[in-house]
């Protein structure tokens, strides 16, 4: 699909991780048949980044956005659509045929970098397509 969303979408999403993985918890993503549990595995700089969110810890809660929202901290912006296909094997991700590339350009209202990849379930969670820009407070972490 590919698409880039323009509609403003704000949700509440958690991660886990499960021997040594992150995944997004999505049950209702599996529940409707639209994947796998490999579908949700959080790699390429998102496990890391869900690694510092969380501490090196094993949950993170996030509230995320397109738009800007009161007491957000982080901000995501898209820089590519692509994939590295030989990561994505080895690992164990289910097979796609693109993602997309975004830079943490704010990590606690202060500059950040740090670059990580988003597969193609962010566009069940954003209803349709990548935001040019995504907005993140975290909300619980362990």
């Amino acid at each position: 699909m590919q698409k880039t969303t323009t509609k403003t979408i704000t949700k509440r999403l958690s991660f886990y991780k499960e021997n040594g993985l992150w995944y997004a918890d999505l049950p209702e993503f599996l529940a409707l048949g639209l994947g796998t549990k490999a579908n949700l595995l959080m790699v390429d700089g998102s496990d890391r980044f869900l690694d510092f969110l969380s501490n090196n810890g094993s949950r993170a809660t996030v509230k995320l956005s397109t738009k800007p929202f009161e007491d957000h901290t982080i901000q995501l912006d898209k820089l590519s659509i692509g994939m590295d296909k030989a990561l994505l094997d080895k690992i164990g991700h289910a097979p796609v045929d693109y993602g997309a590339y975004y830079n943490v350009s704010i990590y606690d209202n202060k500059p950040f970098q740090h670059t990580l990849w988003l597969c193609p379930v962010t566009e069940y969670v954003f209803e349709g397509g990548y935001p040019e820009k995504v907005f993140l407070q975290l909300f619980s972490k362990n």
